[in-house]
């Protein structure tokens, strides 16, 4: 995939920016959600296992005594609803203050019952008796051990509404992090946004300095940066035109004599070579048009003179053009006609040939073409070329503006003001091996039309 599609792809700065300050803060409300679940589920569980050794030690210290009575009636102490269990030295259950507990599936481990006698400090116990999951705390005395079991079942139905309630608050707190991070993602691109707004409305003839309201922090900077490259810019379009207005002031004068020395040597040539010194006087004749557009467009003027004739466009436009290159052809439908200026119009389609011999690498693969089509002429330049980069397009008819090929950045921007000047537009198409200059001219019949009405 190339560069170019990954960054159409990809999401807006703004968006990009709220969703990292949303992800941020919805992770530390995920996280803290999980602490306080893991804090509270583990402060339940301490303090239960503290309570049972504190009764244990309790009631071991009642059997220490040695109370006269029986074992159950001794079974005393505890508080808060928990079983209280006796084990005679080999693990095995004697006596517990509930029934339930007696059972077989109600004694605790023997290894573990034992293992509690030889500790001063007893033991801990966290499982499973008669199906109820229960915490223990076993503390010796003289003649056995005893055990003191505690219902956890209140603790997981603790946990599972802690757990309910900060699910919801860690959801809420999503929602919240999503607006939060996209009003601040705004407010911190709204400084960029507004520079590119100011930025886009700037072209070729306008490269004044971006005018920046904010303080001088990193969109500052941007600004500061921006400037001086238009400053550059200015500087580099000034000398262009400064450059093209002398050059063509100085080639106006010679070929003023040129023509003047042209027209005397016709008028007393050979009938032989009229032919040639009149084909001399086109080409000086466009050579001093062209040298007055360069002078045009160096002071920001349009080409707009027109001297409009009725003119097939093959025989007047495209065949002296191809002419010119050799190995270029000519495909057109004859018979056609349209009203506009012959010199122009050539001029028009010389410089789209000869920038299309020029990228194409050779005349043999440029094809020059007219047909007619509904109540117009479409004139086309096509060459078998590498096709113009898509991100060249926008911009190959601007003043100035040098492709890959080379040339002056002037040509395709007389080309397209020629054209409007004859009230059309040149449409580039173009593919990897093919491109396509098209420029559609109203027939004879609706230019007289259109002319009658102005009239």
């Amino acid at each position: 995939m190339s560069s170019a599609r990954r960054q159409r792809r990809s999401l807006p700065l703004r968006w990009r920016g709220a969703l990292l300050a949303s992800s941020a803060i919805a992770l530390l409300a995920v996280s803290a959600s999980l602490a306080a679940f893991a804090v509270v589920r583990t402060a339940l569980q301490t303090d239960l296992q503290q309570a049972l050794e504190r009764d244990a030690e309790r009631v071991a210290t009642l059997y220490r005594v040695g109370l006269a009575g029986s074992a159950r009636d001794l079974l005393v102490g505890p508080t808060g609803g928990v079983i209280v269990q006796l084990y005679d030295p080999l693990g095995q259950l004697l006596i517990a203050s509930s029934p339930r507990y007696e059972a077989a599936d109600a004694a605790l481990p023997a290894d573990l019952v034992i293992a509690a006698r030889r500790k001063p400090e007893g033991e801990a116990w966290a499982g499973t008796l008669a199906e109820i999951p229960v915490q223990a705390a076993l503390a010796p005395f003289d003649i056995g051990v005893v055990a003191v079991l505690g219902d956890t079942r209140y603790i997981g139905s603790a946990l599972s509404q802690l757990a309910r309630a900060l699910a919801v608050t860690t959801v809420v707190a999503i929602i919240v992090s999503a607006v939060v991070g996209f009003t601040v993602a705004n407010a911190i691109v709204r400084p960029i946004v507004v520079l590119a707004r100011r930025a886009s409305a700037l072209g070729p003839d306008r490269l004044d300095p971006i005018v920046h309201d904010g303080p001088r922090d990193e969109v500052g900077q941007l600004a500061e940066v921006l400037n001086e490259l238009l400053a550059r810019l200015r500087l580099s379009a000034d000398a262009q035109r400064s450059f093209l207005a002398e050059t063509s002031h100085e080639l106006r004068t010679p070929l003023t004599a040129l023509q003047g020395f042209l027209e005397r040597a016709s008028r007393r040539a050979h009938p032989e070579v009229q032919r040639d010194l009149g084909d001399a006087q086109r080409i000086a004749s466009s050579m001093s048009r062209l040298v007055r557009d360069l002078l045009q467009l160096s002071r920001g003027e349009t080409v707009t003179e027109l001297d409009p004739h009725l003119l097939d466009p093959v025989l007047d436009v495209l065949v002296p053009v191809a002419e010119e290159y050799p190995g270029v052809r000519v495909e057109a439908t004859p018979g056609l006609s349209v009203v506009g200026d012959p010199q122009r119009l050539r001029q028009l389609v010389r410089n789209l040939t000869a920038n299309a011999v020029r990228a194409a690498g050779a005349p043999e693969l440029v094809t020059l073409r007219a047909r007619g089509q509904n109540a117009s002429v479409r004139i086309e330049v096509h060459d078998r070329g590498p096709g113009v980069p898509a991100e060249m397009a926008g911009r190959i008819f601007d003043k100035f503006f040098h492709g890959p090929g080379g040339g002056s950045g002037l040509g395709l921007a007389i080309a397209q003001q020629i054209a409007k000047a004859h009230g059309a537009r040149i449409v580039l198409e173009s593919q990897p091996g093919e491109t396509c200059f098209s420029v559609s001219l109203a027939t004879a019949d609706v230019a007289d039309e259109e002319l009658a009405e102005v009239d």
